[in-house]
């Protein structure tokens, strides 16, 4: 039987990687819009991007402390 601290480090970097996985995927989906849209909706694209670089950076993180065992 896993040890509870044990689980739990193994879900918070799953749920890392999951989040850092669904990140990459919709940057790379949005690279068309980068590349055509103007004005307003490139200034929400450009808002949105900055939104999943937190998301990318708090789990990419996250999965490396997990990774390295230090959480």
């Amino acid at each position: 039987m896993t040890d509870p601290v044990s689980q739990q480090m193994h879900d918070r970097g799953a749920k890392a990687r999951e989040n850092l996985v669904n990140a990459l995927h919709e940057c790379g989906e949005l690279a068309d819009a980068v590349a055509t849209f103007n004005g307003d909706e490139l200034l929400e694209v450009l808002d949105y991007l900055d939104s999943l670089r937190f998301v990318m950076a708090e789990s990419g993180q996250l999965l490396h402390g997990v990774v390295r065992g230090s959480l």
